[in-house]
């Protein structure tokens, strides 16, 4: 897939920082994003990084310009004047080629992130070569301290390399252009080149200990090699995924992003790489989402067996339970990706957010909600961790039988619920669904003989929380399950009911469920979460990706397969020219809003395209 709309005009990025270039912000759709699952890098299509955190996702941001268009910093390395874009990802790999095309020739620049280089660090690695003519190249650095906070101090005796400190964690850039300092904090440079002739801009954290001397610079063969090593590792990760039907190039892009998003430091899946990226832009809706939500973990974990990535499935389900003992014996709403992700939140008073959108908040507050789903999700990733081969260990056992009694007592409770809703506890009727999944997938488990217990001790639980679910929460008057008991606003994470298995997708009262909350939570094929002002929170926001992606899977289940293909085909056109999805999209604009790219918006579509074609091969 490739876009070809105009560049901004950068015809200064060289010398000074970039956006300055209008202080304007990119769409969110604009982005690309490389990484190598230790980190990733978000690339605006006109060339330009804009957020990058090191040495981990969960670390600060050297680069965070989609937060700050004056202040955040970035790195730019392309042409001096604006120009048709074309850009596409090679080999359904995360490695960027985009090309320029000026007024005086064509410049490549191909970004990635090296792979298979243990021991080295973070590698980025940005190619650059003239194509045809004469394009003039444009290198620009403006790393940023503490969020934007304060200006880096540079140690250099070479304007091919520069080194700074960045808390804690020493930085090289190195490259080929000659840099210089041409403000407070940022280096800039320009070379006209040749058709034929190339470039390199190569950033990277030095180990602990290593020799900090100036290294020689980059030739062509070890930039090369750098390129073909890292599309071989990411060649080898895609062998086994070989998915079929109509959507299998989307489904393809999706493996690329939770692969990026499973971090490799502890195998835990990032909701999303990204801080702050508004829901509604001016709101006050710009979370934080570089952890890992429970309630996404039987989505995802669904979605590595699909994709056939067993060692991503693997290293998630074990991170999974360890993570757990955290807060045992009761579940977490979120859990960071590494055990030193610090809780707590802090808002960034430096960067004025994007757009505009204030607060800035980094960490996130929802750990003191309590969430009853997340019983559910994690004893279902237990029965597909097993019913794909996996064994539990004793301890693994216990904490999993801990979990199932939890649901068995706790389903009765009022609960901040799936969408985090604050205010006053309510009884949520996806909250108590997922609480009978879990009491089903600990059934199953026994009857597998993958646990010890007795199954009956469960069993009448598991009838009284299904026969409530679908007497209390059918609302008559509205003609549909409700968001919570004796309430009559709606819910669109209701569509998954048929997919808990609670309820068949042909009865009656799922399908006016279905019918209730496509006419007054869709606009065409897009879902708003739940009915507004339900929250409080102000603002309205966009509709979220994932909901349609269920309301596909719906179709599916009730044998639509017709409507169900046409509504995943309507939500791939709010993709951007790349494939990536954000966390929700303007209905009304087509703009992407929250934080990007989302994996909860990929998982989902994994999961309807999946099921889609699935049903087909079973009806033909």
């Amino acid at each position: 897939m490739k876009d070809t709309s105009l560049s901004a005009d950068p015809s200064h990025i060289a010398l000074a920082d970039l956006p300055e270039r209008a202080g304007t912000y990119p769409d969110i759709k604009d982005f690309a994003i490389i990484g190598d699952r230790s980190t990733a890098a978000l690339i605006a299509r006109d060339g330009a990084i804009e957020f990058l955190c090191l040495p981990h996702f969960d670390d600060t941001a050297l680069f965070c310009g989609l937060l700050d268009a004056r202040r955040g910093g970035r790195l730019y390395a392309g042409p001096l004047s604006a120009g048709r874009v074309e850009r596409s990802y090679l080999e359904d790999s995360p490695v960027l080629r985009t090309c320029h095309h000026v007024e005086d020739g064509i410049l490549e620049v191909t970004d990635f992130m090296v792979v298979g280089n243990s021991g080295e660090g973070r590698q980025l690695l940005r190619l650059i070569k003239a194509v045809h003519g004469t394009p003039e190249l444009g290198v620009s650095l403006s790393p940023r301290l503490d969020w934007g906070a304060d200006l880096p101090a540079f140690d250099t005796a070479d304007p091919h390399i520069w080194e700074m400190d960045f808390h804690g964690t020493r930085l090289r850039f190195s490259t080929d252009v000659a840099l210089q300092a041409v403000a407070p904090g940022t280096l800039g440079g320009s070379v006209r080149l040749t058709e034929g002739e190339r470039r390199y801009v190569l950033l990277q954290t030095l180990p602990d200990g290593a020799d900090h001397a100036p290294h020689a610079p980059m030739d062509c063969k070890a930039q090369d090699h750098a390129l073909a090593q890292t599309l071989s590792h990411w060649g080898q990760i895609n062998l086994g995924c070989k998915p079929e039907g109509p959507f299998k190039d989307a489904v393809m892009r999706c493996a690329m992003i939770l692969h990026l998003l499973h971090f490799q430091g502890s195998g835990a899946l990032l909701a999303a790489p990204t801080a702050g990226l508004p829901e509604t832009i001016g709101g006050v809706r710009n979370y934080d989402y570089r952890f890992c939500w429970i309630r996404d973990a039987t989505f995802v974990l669904h979605a590595f067996f699909a994709l056939n990535l067993p060692d991503c499935a693997e290293g998630f389900f074990k991170w999974l339970m360890d993570a757990a003992c955290q807060t045992a014996p009761r579940l977490g709403v979120f859990y960071g990706i590494s055990k030193d992700q610090t809780p707590g939140t802090r808002e960034l008073l430096a960067l004025e957010g994007y757009r505009g959108s204030a607060p800035l908040i980094i960490g996130n507050d929802a750990h003191g909600q309590l969430q009853l789903d997340g019983y559910g999700s994690v004893l279902d990733c237990a029965r597909m961790y097993v019913n794909h081969g996996g064994s539990l260990s004793q301890r693994e056992q216990d904490r999993l039988r801990g979990y199932a009694q939890s649901a068995m007592s706790d389903w009765t409770l009022p609960d901040n619920g799936l969408w985090e809703i604050p205010g006053p506890r309510l009884h949520h009727t996806y909250s108590k669904a997922m609480c009978w999944m879990a009491l089903d997938a600990w059934i199953d488990l026994i009857d597998m003989g993958a646990v010890q217990d007795d199954p009956a001790d469960y069993a009448n639980e598991h009838k009284r929380i299904r026969d409530h679910v679908l007497t209390q929460a059918w609302n008559e008057k509205r003609r549909a399950f409700t968001g919570a008991l004796g309430q009559d606003w709606l819910d669109a994470s209701l569509l998954l009911l048929p997919r808990m298995g609670i309820i068949r997708a042909d009865d009656p009262r799922m399908v006016q469920t279905y019918e209730t909350i496509k006419a007054e939570l869709a606009t065409g094929v897009h879902f708003r979460r739940y009915s507004d002002g339900v929250d409080g929170i102000a603002g309205r926001e966009g509709s979220f990706v994932a909901c349609g992606f269920w309301a596909a899977d719906y179709l599916t289940r009730a044998q639509r397969l017709d409507e169900a293909e046409a509504q995943i085909a309507g939500l791939l056109q709010g993709a951007n020219d790349l494939g990536l999805m954000s966390e929700q999209l303007d209905e009304t604009t087509g703009a992407q809003l929250g934080n990007f790219p989302q994996a909860f918006s990929h998982a989902g579509l994994v999961a309807a395209a999946i099921a889609l074609q699935e049903a087909r091969s079973t009806t033909q």
